[in-house]
Order: C-alpha cells, then sequence, then structure tokens
C-alpha cells in the first residue's frame, strides 16, 4: 500500500458519504501501475451506488433521491455500454468453460435478460457483475463512449 485517497459516494437517500480507498501499487513487473481498491458498492468513475443504478435501470426510482436528468444520464450510461458487458461475460464463460461457450442463440432477448442469465437477477447483480468484470481485467475503462 502506498496510501489513500478520498472518494466521495451518494447512496439511495441521496446522502453522500466520504469512503477511505487504498491506493496500491501494482508488484507485476509488465504494470507497475497505482491501483486504487474500490469498495464493491460502487461502479469505476461513478458516484452512485450499485443499488441506485439497479433502481434505475428497473425503473425502480421510489426510493431513489436523484433529479430527473442523473436518471435519465445513469440509463444511457448502462444502455450504452450494455452489449459490451454481455460481450465481456460471454468472453470469460467461453475461457472459463475451456471454448465450450453457450451459442448466442441460448441466450434470452433483451440485453438486460443477458446480463442476467450470467449474473443472476437477485438483488445487488450489478454489484456481481462489476466485481466480475473488473476482477478479470474486462471493465471498460474508457470515458469516451
Amino acid at each position: 500500500m502506498i496510501g489513500s485517497k478520498k472518494r466521495h459516494m451518494i447512496d439511495a437517500g441521496g446522502e453522500r458519504v466520504v469512503l477511505v480507498v487504498r491506493r496500491m501499487k501494482c508488484l507485476n513487473g509488465n504494470c507497475g501501475k497505482i491501483h486504487h481498491e474500490l469498495p464493491d458498492v460502487l461502479i469505476p468513475y461513478k458516484m452512485h451506488t450499485t443499488i441506485v443504478f439497479e433502481k434505475i435501470i428497473a425503473q425502480d426510482t421510489r426510493e431513489v433521491a436523484t433529479e430527473n436528468s442523473t436518471i435519465t444520464r445513469i440509463r444511457a450510461w448502462f444502455y450504452s455500454r450494455a452489449d459490451a458487458l454481455v460481450g465481456a461475460l460471454i468472453g470469460l464463460y467461453a475461457t472459463l468453460n475451456r471454448g465450450s461457450g453457450i451459442e448466442l442463440s441460448d441466450l434470452p432477448g433483451s440485453i438486460l435478460e443477458r446480463i442476467h442469465f450470467f449474473v443472476d437477477k437477485s438483488e445487488e447483480w450489478l454489484k456481481r457483475l462489476v466485481r466480475i468484470l473488473v476482477n478479470n481485467n474486462k471493465w471498460i475503462h474508457t470515458q469516451l463512449v
């Protein structure tokens, strides 16, 4: 560990919480970068918790204290990346099953159902999705999309 930094988080009630995130230097000779240990209730580069994102994606915004413009941005962010997220999940599935993946025609029709096929539909599905992709270095890091 080389230190820490403060990171702000916004929960479903709209309350801002300050977290202390550890900073670590990668000991892999090919990397050597500084990495931040992000708690799994957060999505990289996002302030709202995964629960807030889940509720907004599921169209259940009654318990979410955010503005309509934030709700619109969160939905747009998710659906602009959803195909790539599913693609990463399919790639990981095929890798873990030594190439004997599933047929695309066997997957459900909607993009959200496809994600649920791999990470389950129960509460905190987005937290599981982010953890799987980040820990396998499959998370989309670009902010240009």
